[in-house]
């Protein structure tokens, strides 16, 4: 097959002649170029730009794409060349569902570090981060993150906590966000007891005598969270900082922030006020279930808070809603057309049953087709969390009710996740334009997708577990997200297991694809995370690309990924990263 508009082969663009003139991509042909990048794999993306192995970028654009001898030729005295060294250029990850200001937290922050636990070690891990900050006894908090609390058989409880000495305030926050365990320090704080009332999007566990056991689901983790006393804006700014540096690293020009809110919002417009961002922030507003009752309202706060924070070099365009929380045991948050399946035997000899819980239904289907219309009338892009098939479905309702109402706009609006979809559904996703947004690191074959779902959901619903090439061959459009930190940010990986969906060495007990054939091909990978992420942020015209006239939002990695073995690709680093024409992350290059 060709590779033309894809790869070019930095040895054969290099030495050919006969590819000058009219198979070379040129842009302006006059001026000297700022940078060069020669001796690569250019990776294009794009099927104008013909077989290349240099870019030239002008004025913060790229300017001409060809041989060595071509390019080079628009080298002066000033210009900087770097040497790929036969390593891919392609333009830099769009990371279409991130949360830099949560994982720039994280970066100091006392950490589980998404170890797998059982309850003793977790106990022990939590008294040495005590230890650790024994002078803030005894009223600091202690707020823990990336606690793995889908790996544990069994989860921990507010006595496991209060076994631990010390009279402090405990909260361990999980990594998928939608899960916490508090202490009951922290739960007299809060004014947390057996009368509390559930709040709207949330559940407060509790024991067989109604009393809470410290574990909170999704919103009423706010209940304790607020508690904890905030950092200052510049201190959030610095977090952030923190956070884009680490995206540079790995490659990324552009991210959606996917649940801002107005803390979010002041630490991205203060970094934003320091001077240039390493990146191209997009932002998702955070909407409440509760507030769309009233769409009108909450249109004046979304608008307003845009106006307030609006600034140079982001944009603050989607909104972002959750229509349910996570799939596996023990969570099972997530809405399904039909019941999670109970084991009603043992681990190592299950019997199942047909149970009665389809998960909790954060959003009422009339009140997301009435905030979705709305949202859609007043241009706003609509970045909807949804894991299980029935909230799927009850997106792409409200999707094809905000067409009934407004037209078809170009407002792009997104599902972000799909862990299960209903085959009914894989066709609408491109009959009623909605992007398909996935994370593709978490499609193989581990502890969650087998021990803690394939018996829940059953053999039938499991072959719909991330369905990549069924949605993409019934006309969706895939983009690429990493939902940092849930995840650690490798971007390659993704790229890499949405093409084998298999488990990487961590999981050496489950080598086998999860599904192979909802694998995609290398290119159509590579595209998910460059151009068609570019393209659900509105940004096609500027980046995405390598194609004269676009901006130099490049990555230069250490491989040529469509050379190497393909369990290579995810091993991949990045040695350059540029924004614009100007470099955000070197090493070794």
């Amino acid at each position: 097959m060709s590779r033309r508009g894809f790869v070019a082969r930095g040895a054969a663009a290099a030495g050919a002649a006969a590819l000058a003139g009219p198979g070379v991509a040129f842009g302006r042909r006059n001026g000297v170029a700022d940078l060069i990048v020669r001796n690569g794999s250019v990776v294009a993306v794009d099927p104008s730009v013909p077989a290349a192995a240099a870019v030239a970028v002008t004025g913060g654009l790229i300017t001409a794409v060809g041989s060595d001898a071509e390019v080079m030729a628009y080298a002066g005295p000033g210009t900087e060349v770097v040497d790929a060294r036969g390593g891919t250029v392609m333009p830099g990850i769009h990371d279409g569902h991130s949360h830099p200001f949560s994982g720039g937290q994280l970066l100091t922050a006392p950490s589980l570090n998404y170890a797998i636990l059982d309850i003793p070690k977790f106990l022990k891990r939590i008294g040495k981060l005590l230890a650790k900050s024994a002078g803030q006894e005894p009223d600091g908090w202690l707020n823990v993150s990336l606690w793995d609390a889908s790996a544990m058989d069994v989860l921990p409880t507010r006595e496991d906590l209060d076994s631990l000495d010390t009279r402090r305030p405990i909260l361990v926050y999980a990594i998928d966000g939608h899960i916490a365990l508090v202490n009951s320090r922290a739960l007299k704080l809060a004014g947390i007891d057996a009368r509390t009332k559930d709040p709207p999007g949330g559940e407060i566990v509790r024991d067989r005598r109604g009393r809470p056991t410290g574990i909170l689901h999704d919103n009423a983790i706010n209940l304790v969270y607020r508690l904890i006393p905030p950092p200052t804006t510049e201190d959030d700014a610095d977090a952030l900082a923190a956070g884009y540096g680490v995206m540079a690293k790995m490659g990324i020009t552009t991210c959606l922030h996917a649940a801002a809110d107005e803390t979010e919002l002041k630490a991205l417009a203060t970094l934003a006020g320091r001077g240039e961002l390493p990146l191209r922030p997009h932002v998702a507003l955070l909407v409440e279930a509760e507030e769309a009752r009233d769409p009108a309202a909450m249109l004046e706060r979304v608008a307003d808070l845009r106006s307030t924070y609006a600034g140079p070099g982001f944009e603050i365009d989607n909104l972002k809603l959750f229509f349910d929380g996570v799939i596996e045991y023990p969570t099972q948050t997530a809405a399904l057309l039909e019941p999670y399946r109970v084991n009603e035997g043992t681990k190592k000899h299950p019997h199942w049953v047909e149970g009665r819980d389809r998960g909790p239904t954060y959003w009422r289907p009339k009140v997301a087709r009435r905030a979705i219309v709305a949202a859609d009338a007043a241009g706003w892009q609509v970045h909807v969390h949804a894991i299980g098939d029935r909230a799927v479905r009850t997106a792409l309702d409200s999707f094809e009710a905000a067409i009934g109402a407004n037209g078809r706009t170009d407002n792009r609006h997104t599902i972000t996740h799909l862990e299960l979809v209903d085959p009914a559904d894989f066709r609408r996703f491109g009959e009623l334009a909605v992007l398909a947004s996935m994370q593709m690191q978490w499609a193989e074959r581990d502890s969650y997708t087998i021990d803690r779902l394939r018996g829940y959901i059953g053999k039938g619903r499991f072959r719909n577990v991330y369905p990549a090439g069924s949605l993409k061959k019934a006309g969706a459009m895939l983009c690429g997200g990493s939902d940092w930190p849930v995840d650690p940010l490798l971007p390659l990986r993704q790229v890499e297991m949405a093409v084998n969906r298999t488990a990487d060495e961590v999981y050496a007990g489950y080598p086998k694809p999860l599904q192979r054939s909802e694998g995609i091909s290398l290119p159509a990978s590579i595209t998910m995370h460059t151009r068609n992420s570019a393209y659900q942020l509105h940004q096609e015209t500027l980046s995405g690309r390598i194609r004269p006239g676009l901006a130099a939002d490049l990555v230069v990695l250490d491989r040529d990924i469509l050379g190497v073995p393909l369990t290579k690709v995810s091993n991949s680093t990045a040695r350059l990263t540029t924004v614009g024409g100007r470099i955000t992350h070197r090493k070794g290059i």
